[in-house]
């Protein structure tokens, strides 16, 4: 089994079939810019993450890497994407694991992730390490 940071548009069939799983959490309708998706992967400020076991997909990150807004001198991943298939969690320690190594060894220096109300995945994130730091919340305009 393996993490493996992934180019979206050679993906982009199987990463996009897992984000349609995730309708339920979504607060507005979701039409997926792949072209989008592929250009910022391509511009190197989108790192796609696969959890591999073989053949067989058992999750994807997708995580916008940039520098902090708040110190230069930091680089910030933030979490877009955060899923694994349901036949697979309960060992996806692993997956975490993998992820926090790779943005590690590109200089990241603090990896944000959220947890939905929906559907929480606090005590998850918690147990792999993240501190709980605000809620966010949003408003329809």
């Amino acid at each position: 089994m393996s993490v493996t940071q992934v180019k979206f548009a050679d993906y982009q069939h199987e990463i996009t079939a897992m984000m349609m799983n995730m309708l339920h959490l979504e607060p507005q309708t979701v039409d997926i810019p792949v072209q989008y998706y592929i250009n910022i992967d391509e511009a190197g400020v989108l790192k796609p993450m696969l959890w591999l076991d073989g053949d067989a997909i058992k999750g994807v990150a997708l995580i916008f890497v940039s520098d902090s807004m708040r110190n230069e001198k930091l680089l910030d991943a933030q979490t877009d994407v955060l899923w694994v298939k349901p036949e697979y969690r309960g060992n996806s320690s692993e997956f975490i694991d993998g992820i926090r190594q790779h943005l590690k060894d590109i200089g990241v220096n603090h990896w944000y992730a959220a947890s939905r109300i929906a559907a929480p995945i606090d005590g998850f994130l918690e147990r792999n390490h993240f501190k709980p730091l605000e809620k966010l919340y949003y408003c329809e305009v």
